[in-house]
């Protein structure tokens, strides 16, 4: 397939949610529970004191950030080839997960795969410190595979997506059914065990039915992992083939229907634990967030109506034309162990096209993107327009646990097309990052200006509470087709994935190559940057990368206090106690690589473990 068509399908099929290559969902971040936008690391907890400085405590001005490194990431070796990233996610200690496809011939580092006639699925660990892969490993069968969605708890590393007729997962396969078409896609979850510089599978999971599936989003809380998507029929969760079904099974009237299932994760093995239906005949289920036992889903429906649960949503267009007319809901689950209740749900939308692209839980916040077009309609009356043909919308909605409720409302884009796909929150900031395709795409009081088919842009908005605005964005790209993927928040560094066409320029740093390929770039997170950048009138913390030990210099005056080094998720990995002079030597001996903080000198200090 030569690039540009893959450009072409890749945009079509992105237009439909959720589509067979679902390459516009993203993993949300957010604080509160241990699972990782997108928990351990699909959830990112939140430091105290960097919450203090994006709230704005500190009056540290928003500045829009320049790009800090932009690489290609598995860059095809001839025109015929692609790679594009689909998913990301971090660990603990600052290293970055990438998921997606590839064909031809691909490299990370010292490793090359080879795929030559049809797409398959790669895993790649990415290491910041130095700044170079550190394994990757592949999956996937004779025909066209895809990810949706990855997560990351501790050293445990899961996908989920979709292939065709057969795939295989380490020594895991999934032979074909009794009876398959090679255009039918079934549903993937699978385990990787992260051994520090290599990694293996563990387990494989499937899930479908005799018509088409469609994989959505991925989300981890401890050993409980929770995917989404939509089937035709009746869907099976879990089983090898058609003659051997599992325990689990949901089905439909006819057309598609959304769908949310529980796995557990038992080491070696995994197993669903329970299965429900979204939203019903119409619906497709893009993402899926987690804090607790409690889960939110998000997509979109097209019939004149969608049920939850004992909730009923309504289509803004009462005659629910396929395609024509789709409304955006948010569902929340009760998990209560091997079984879920729907507590609530609502919709948001107009007349035209409208879907719920991406989440991000923090606390009892819940925060959503999608697109719209024409005129959206959201509760307290608040109705946005669209400037397009598809512009961005993030909303804010408070569970208060029986019922949510909404907020706040922004939006964004320009003339062309604008769709979010990643959503992350860090205390009081939340990033949302996409594509546009007009000339220009307004976010707040910034302008980007496009330089081609469809630039990749990423922005922060500040939640004030009641109300929510833009502070910043940036974008970047090039003639052909460039889009983000996925947005990971990561100490001062926020990470950016996604598929570019050569040649893609981010600020005054350009990526060139023979044809599609995926990207992984950063920008520097100017809220804390500024923030943290004030210390060098204070403490310095030096040598920086360092190794086996650190030296704390503090200046003249300054009250010593113990010190608290954390890791990026906030977690307190060593402590030391109150420096007895001007200077304090401190032991990192047994610390991974990656990013940290050390606390108690004044503002933090950013410490890099190599």
């Amino acid at each position: 397939m030569n690039p540009s068509l893959f450009s072409r399908r890749l945009l079509r099929a992105s237009r439909v949610l959720p589509s067979l290559a679902q390459a516009r969902l993203g993993v949300a971040t957010a604080s509160g529970t241990a699972t990782g936008p997108g928990g351990t690391a699909t959830y990112w907890p939140c430091l105290l004191v960097l919450f203090l400085l994006w709230s704005g405590c500190l009056g540290v001005q928003a500045q829009v950030p320049t790009w800090q490194m932009a690489t290609a990431v598995a860059p095809p070796t001839t025109l015929a080839g692609y790679s594009a990233v689909q998913a990301a996610a971090a660990d603990g200690n600052g290293n970055l997960y990438l998921a997606g496809v590839f064909q031809g011939t691909v490299s990370f580092g010292s490793t090359t795969f080879t795929s030559p006639t049809n797409p398959d699925v790669f895993v790649a660990k990415w290491s910041p410190a130095t700044r170079g892969f550190v394994w990757a490993q592949r999956a996937g069968g004779g025909y066209s595979d895809y990810v949706s969605g990855i997560a990351v708890n501790g050293a445990n590393v899961y996908i989920t997506g979709g292939y065709q007729v057969s795939a295989s997962f380490g020594t895991t396969t999934f032979p074909p059914p009794t009876i398959y078409f090679t255009d039918r896609s079934f549903v993937y979850v699978a385990k990787l065990a992260d051994a520090g510089s290599s990694a293996r599978f563990v387990w494989a999971q499937s899930a479908g039915s005799s018509d088409n599936n469609e994989a959505g989003g991925l989300a981890v809380s401890g050993n409980q992992l929770y995917i989404t998507g939509a089937f035709n029929q009746n869907a099976t969760f879990g089983y090898s083939s058609y003659a051997t079904f599992g325990a689990f099974r949901v089905s439909t009237s006819g057309y598609k229907s959304g769908f949310v299932a529980k796995l557990t994760d038992a080491g070696a093995s995994a197993s669903f634990t329970w299965a429900e239906p979204g939203g019903g005949p119409g619906t497709g289920v893009a993402h899926v967030a987690v804090n607790g036992v409690s889960v939110y889903l998000t997509g979109a429906f097209d019939r004149a109506r969608a049920t939850f649960g004992a909730v009923t949503l309504a289509n803004a267009d009462a005659s629910g034309s396929t395609y024509t007319s789709s409304d955006v809901f948010l569902a929340k689950l009760t998990d209560h162990g091997t079984s879920a209740t729907y507590a609530w749900a609502e919709r948001a939308g107009g007349p035209g096209y409208d879907r719920g692209r991406a989440l991000a839980v923090n606390g009892s916040n819940v925060y959503l993107a999608g697109e719209f077009s024409g005129t959206m309609a959201m509760p307290h009356a608040t109705v946005l327009t669209s400037a397009g043909s598809e512009d961005v919308f993030v909303a804010k909605y408070v569970d208060a646990g029986a019922t949510g409720s909404h907020e706040w409302a922004q939006r964004a884009g320009g003339s062309g097309s604008d769709t979010p796909a990643a959503l992350a929150v860090q205390g009081t900031s939340l990033y949302v990052g996409g594509e546009f395709s007009g000339s220009t795409a307004a976010f707040g009081n910034t302008t980007l200006r496009g330089a081609g088919a469809s630039d990749a842009f990423v922005a922060r908005l500040t939640d004030a509470g009641v109300s929510g605005s833009f502070a910043w964005a940036q974008q970047a790209g090039g003639p052909g087709y460039d889009a983000l993927r996925s947005v990971v928040v990561q100490g001062t560094a926020v990470y950016a994935a996604g598929v570019m066409t050569p040649v893609a320029s981010f600020g005054t740093q350009s990526i060139a190559g023979l044809s599609t390929a995926g990207f992984l770039a950063s920008l520097g997170n100017s809220a804390l940057s500024a923030a943290v950048g004030l210390r060098r009138a204070g403490p310095h913390l030096f040598p920086n990368p360092a190794h086996r030990t650190a030296t704390l210099r503090l200046p003249v005056g300054a009250t010593a206090a113990p010190l608290v080094l954390t890791n990026a998720l906030g977690r307190a990995v060593r402590r030391y106690p109150a420096p007895a002079g001007p200077e304090a030597a401190l032991d990192l001996q047994g610390l991974p690589a990656g990013l940290y903080l050390l606390r108690g000198a004044g503002l933090p200090q950013r410490l890099v473990i190599e």
